[in-house]
């Protein structure tokens, strides 16, 4: 997995453009972009900072665990900004859909 590419993908997945991720990790939108486009090795404390940003964990910015999908993280971040009530519902109903295919 390259660096760049995931950080562009999840960056998009979540609506951001680059410099609203590049204010979030304290960067500039120029070499965010560098970043993205693999023209820069970041140091760990970029990687950390965007990591950070992203609201996601170092280990899967950098691929310890199975890639997800644009969908699924946009899913993600609407059901972080519904009521808890609301959340599980949505629950129930993923879970009643994964009950039927097996």
């Amino acid at each position: 997995m390259k660096l760049g590419p995931e950080i562009r993908r999840r960056r998009r997945a979540l609506g951001l453009t680059i410099e609203a991720l590049a204010e979030r990790a304290g960067l500039t939108p120029n070499y965010l972009g560098t970043l993205e486009m693999g023209r820069r090795d970041p140091s760990l404390s970029t990687v950390v900072g965007l990591a950070r940003a992203l609201g996601v964990s170092l280990g899967d910015l950098l691929g310890g665990s199975a890639p997800v999908s644009a969908p699924a993280l946009e899913a993600a971040r609407l059901f972080e900004g519904v009521p808890p009530e609301m959340q599980e519902a949505v629950l129930r109903v993923l879970r009643a859909g994964q009950r039927r295919r097996r």
